[in-house]
């Protein structure tokens, strides 16, 4: 049994579960706030957990952080439905040097993969994430969910299925690090060939906005359509774009400044050593965790 005689008790015991658990919200949400309240909501409960009456600290708190987290989740999809132009997931940004030598960088999701998992309902996204990102077997994941294992089965083949399509996969950091240094330098440079050279032929640009700042409503398609957006916003505005790399999600990015203000954080998925996707985030209110970088 885990006894939590005091609250410096469970607060260690919560503390020492606290990154695993960031994660597993954080993959559920697809928004760094979403997740952090999640895991201040667990907390509250968790410190009013009688004393003596927990098995196991770790079982109880992944129950408690997946059903809040469901809760969170059903009630956002309704406004993601409703959402203006294309929604993306909150980025976790990070200085290139932060976390790459105690494991963060291997805890991180890509972009790519939480937009997946916005094809699923709640309960598949739930099933799926503990699954294959907490590795729990399907008898501890029936009794999170209050399900039972065949059903958990039935619901993850079902997940497996809606999340078929191959994404790409995580570019070398240095390798990916070097060509978004490039693919800034180019864009700076306002160098049509160079920008078209760094993306695949048919390279998807998806910007989110959410109808509070000016960006490509529509995903652009194509990488001479892409160099054409850079190089048009900063010939139309008269100013000049700034990036400062960071690593987003994990893999690499950038920190986007136009005409000395910061406005975005574009990330990047990367195959065969050009980029296949760029993610522009400039929703402000998805960019507030960002801006003390």
């Amino acid at each position: 049994m885990t006894a939590l005689a005091d609250p410096d008790t469970a607060l260690a015991a919560f503390a020492g579960e606290r990154a695993r658990l960031r994660a597993l919200a954080y993959r559920l949400l697809g928004s760094v706030a979403e997740a952090e309240d999640a895991l201040q909501d667990a907390w509250l409960r968790w410190s009013a957990v009688a004393p003596g009456s927990v098995g196991s600290a770790p079982a109880f708190l992944t129950t408690l952080v997946t059903r809040l987290a469901l809760d969170r989740l059903r009630s956002a999809r309704v406004a993601r439905e409703r959402y203006y132009g294309l929604w993306l997931p909150e980025p976790e940004v990070a200085d290139w040097d932060d976390g790459s030598e105690d494991g963060a960088e291997s805890e991180s999701v890509p972009m790519a993969m939480l937009l997946l998992l916005e094809r699923l309902a709640p309960d598949q996204r739930a099933v799926f994430v503990l699954r294959e990102a907490m590795d729990l077997d399907y008898a501890e994941i029936a009794a999170m969910l209050g399900k039972s294992v065949e059903a958990c089965r039935q619901i993850m083949r079902r997940a497996r299925a809606r999340m078929a399509e191959p994404s790409a996969a995580m570019a070398d950091p240095d390798a990916g690090r070097r060509l978004a240094a490039a693919f800034a330098e180019a864009s700076v440079r306002r160098d049509y060939a160079a920008i078209v050279a760094l993306l695949s032929d048919d390279a998807q640009w998806l910007s989110d906005g959410g109808g509070m700042v000016r960006t490509a409503v529509k995903p652009l398609f194509g990488a001479d359509r892409i160099a054409r957006f850079l190089i048009g916003v900063q010939r139309k505005r008269a100013v000049s774009f700034r990036f400062v790399p960071v690593r987003v999600n994990g893999g690499p990015g950038l920190l986007a400044e136009l005409g000395g203000s910061f406005r975005s954080v574009l990330a990047f998925d990367i195959a065969d050593g050009r980029i296949l996707r760029v993610y522009q985030v400039a929703n402000p209110q998805k960019l507030e965790r960002v801006a003390g970088l």
